[in-house]
């Protein structure tokens, strides 16, 4: 299971609004400031991801919880996306030589093939629920502030 902490932002009848924040793996090097790689990805990775989940546990707004996405789930969802367009793409180049095709046309087969990939992937997608894939695990305990 993959794991994230996500807050909730707003309740509502049936379910909860979350938000996370992805972290790039450049920002545990003591470098990324300085580095370009790490000014890249900073520059480049969403700032935050805003998403409903359907559940019945009393959540308040501000609390924390820890989501799962179970493995299985992303692998199939990465071979859709990268996967079929890259295969279909191939098969498209194999197909449009096979007829003898002139090159620009083999070219074009091919960037339709990968096209239809990416519709099919996007299809499937929104096909699935991807709310009933991610699952509350914990709510976290609030971070107490010692008043002095």
């Amino acid at each position: 299971m993959v794991e994230e902490i996500a807050t909730v932002v707003a309740t509502q009848a049936g379910g909860v609004w979350l938000t996370t924040t992805p972290v790039g793996t450049c920002n545990a090097c003591q470098v990324s400031s300085d580095c370009g790689t790490g000014i890249v990805t900073k520059a480049m990775t969403p700032r935050q991801q805003r998403f409903f989940l359907a559940t019945q546990l009393p959540l308040l707004a501000g609390e924390q919880v820890r989501i799962g996405v179970a493995e299985q789930s992303l692998v199939n969802a990465a071979l859709l996306v990268y996967l079929l367009p890259l295969v279909l793409l191939l098969a498209g180049a194999l197909v449009g030589t096979a007829a003898a095709l002139p090159e620009a046309l083999v070219i074009l087969v091919s960037f339709a093939a990968a096209a239809l990939g990416f519709a099919v992937a996007r299809w499937y997608g929104q096909r699935q629920d991807t709310a009933q894939q991610i699952h509350i695990l914990a709510v976290l305990p609030a971070l107490k502030v010692n008043q002095a």
